[in-house]
Protein backbone atom coordinates (compact mmCIF):
# COMPACT_ATOMS: atom_id res chain seq x y z
CA UNK A 1 0.00 0.00 0.00
CA UNK A 2 0.93 3.81 -0.71
CA UNK A 3 1.93 5.49 2.31
CA UNK A 4 -0.05 8.72 1.13
CA UNK A 5 -3.14 6.46 -0.09
CA UNK A 6 -6.23 6.37 1.75
CA UNK A 7 -6.88 4.22 4.49
CA UNK A 8 -10.32 2.26 4.19
CA UNK A 9 -9.26 -0.12 2.23
CA UNK A 10 -12.81 -0.78 0.32
CA UNK A 11 -10.88 -2.31 -2.71
CA UNK A 12 -9.15 -4.98 -0.17
CA UNK A 13 -12.66 -5.80 1.31
CA UNK A 14 -14.38 -6.33 -1.89
CA UNK A 15 -11.74 -7.96 -3.31
CA UNK A 16 -11.89 -10.36 -0.63
CA UNK A 17 -15.71 -10.67 0.03
CA UNK A 18 -16.19 -11.60 -3.92
CA UNK A 19 -13.06 -14.45 -2.68
CA UNK A 20 -15.11 -15.59 -0.15
CA UNK A 21 -18.11 -15.56 -2.04
CA UNK A 22 -16.28 -17.66 -5.51
CA UNK A 23 -15.84 -21.13 -4.35
CA UNK A 24 -15.66 -22.13 -7.96
CA UNK A 25 -16.54 -21.58 -11.65
CA UNK A 26 -20.06 -22.20 -10.76
CA UNK A 27 -20.31 -19.00 -8.08
CA UNK A 28 -18.36 -17.16 -11.00
CA UNK A 29 -20.84 -18.28 -13.60
CA UNK A 30 -23.74 -16.89 -10.89
CA UNK A 31 -22.00 -13.60 -10.48
CA UNK A 32 -21.37 -13.07 -14.03
CA UNK A 33 -25.09 -14.18 -15.02
CA UNK A 34 -26.51 -11.69 -12.70
CA UNK A 35 -23.89 -8.67 -14.07
CA UNK A 36 -21.70 -8.29 -10.82
CA UNK A 37 -18.57 -9.38 -12.55
CA UNK A 38 -17.84 -8.72 -15.58
CA UNK A 39 -15.13 -11.89 -17.05
CA UNK A 40 -12.61 -10.17 -19.50
CA UNK A 41 -10.37 -13.41 -19.01
CA UNK A 42 -11.97 -16.01 -20.48
CA UNK A 43 -13.00 -18.56 -18.71
CA UNK A 44 -14.96 -19.21 -14.96
CA UNK A 45 -12.72 -21.22 -14.00
CA UNK A 46 -9.61 -18.73 -14.60
CA UNK A 47 -11.54 -16.06 -12.40
CA UNK A 48 -12.12 -18.38 -9.00
CA UNK A 49 -8.70 -18.93 -9.40
CA UNK A 50 -7.47 -15.77 -9.79
CA UNK A 51 -9.85 -14.20 -7.07
CA UNK A 52 -8.60 -16.92 -4.93
CA UNK A 53 -4.76 -16.02 -5.60
CA UNK A 54 -5.44 -12.47 -5.15
CA UNK A 55 -7.84 -12.75 -1.55
CA UNK A 56 -5.94 -14.77 0.03
CA UNK A 57 -4.47 -13.52 2.84
CA UNK A 58 -5.42 -9.96 2.46
CA UNK A 59 -7.48 -9.68 5.07
CA UNK A 60 -8.99 -11.85 8.53
CA UNK A 61 -10.85 -14.48 6.23
CA UNK A 62 -13.66 -14.59 9.26
CA UNK A 63 -14.61 -11.19 8.67
CA UNK A 64 -17.28 -12.11 6.09
CA UNK A 65 -18.30 -15.30 7.76
CA UNK A 66 -21.57 -13.71 9.44
CA UNK A 67 -22.40 -11.80 5.78
CA UNK A 68 -21.94 -15.43 4.20
CA UNK A 69 -24.42 -17.45 6.12
CA UNK A 70 -26.83 -14.63 5.77
CA UNK A 71 -26.33 -15.02 2.04
CA UNK A 72 -26.26 -18.98 1.77
CA UNK A 73 -29.74 -18.89 4.11
CA UNK A 74 -31.28 -16.73 1.66
CA UNK A 75 -30.47 -18.33 -1.37
CA UNK A 76 -31.25 -21.87 0.45
CA UNK A 77 -34.71 -20.65 1.82
CA UNK A 78 -37.62 -22.99 -0.24
CA UNK A 79 -39.58 -19.65 -0.27
CA UNK A 80 -37.47 -17.64 -2.11
CA UNK A 81 -36.61 -20.18 -4.75
CA UNK A 82 -40.28 -21.25 -5.11
CA UNK A 83 -40.99 -17.21 -5.75
CA UNK A 84 -37.66 -17.15 -7.80
CA UNK A 85 -39.19 -19.85 -9.87
CA UNK A 86 -42.15 -18.62 -10.34
CA UNK A 87 -41.25 -14.85 -11.35
CA UNK A 88 -38.52 -15.78 -13.76
CA UNK A 89 -40.04 -18.92 -15.25
CA UNK A 90 -43.52 -18.78 -15.05
CA UNK A 91 -44.67 -15.05 -15.39
CA UNK A 92 -42.46 -14.26 -18.03
CA UNK A 93 -45.22 -14.32 -20.58
CA UNK A 94 -46.81 -10.43 -20.74
CA UNK A 95 -50.40 -11.33 -20.23
CA UNK A 96 -49.37 -14.07 -17.33
CA UNK A 97 -50.04 -11.34 -14.72
CA UNK A 98 -53.10 -10.45 -16.37
CA UNK A 99 -54.22 -13.75 -16.18
CA UNK A 100 -52.91 -13.68 -12.32
CA UNK A 101 -54.98 -11.01 -11.25
CA UNK A 102 -58.10 -11.86 -13.26
CA UNK A 103 -57.88 -15.17 -11.78
CA UNK A 104 -57.86 -13.97 -8.32
CA UNK A 105 -60.66 -11.85 -9.00
CA UNK A 106 -62.85 -14.72 -10.41
CA UNK A 107 -62.00 -16.81 -7.25
CA UNK A 108 -62.96 -13.66 -4.95
CA UNK A 109 -65.99 -13.05 -6.68
CA UNK A 110 -66.58 -16.90 -5.99
CA UNK A 111 -66.00 -16.87 -2.88
CA UNK A 112 -68.77 -13.83 -2.56
CA UNK A 113 -71.43 -15.64 -4.13
CA UNK A 114 -71.08 -18.34 -1.85
CA UNK A 115 -71.22 -16.17 0.75
CA UNK A 116 -73.99 -14.72 -0.20
CA UNK A 117 -76.10 -17.89 -1.23
CA UNK A 118 -75.30 -19.63 2.43
CA UNK A 119 -79.20 -19.88 3.82
CA UNK A 120 -78.10 -17.45 6.82
CA UNK A 121 -78.55 -14.79 4.07
CA UNK A 122 -81.56 -15.41 2.49
CA UNK A 123 -84.48 -12.57 3.38
CA UNK A 124 -87.63 -13.72 4.67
Amino acid sequence: MCSEGPDDYAVTSYICFLGSLINDADDAKDLRSRHILCNFLGSDEEVARIFHAIANNLVDPTIYQEIEVLIRKHCYNRLNNYMNYALYYRCTAPGSLIAFVAALWMLYLSMMQTYFALPSHKSK
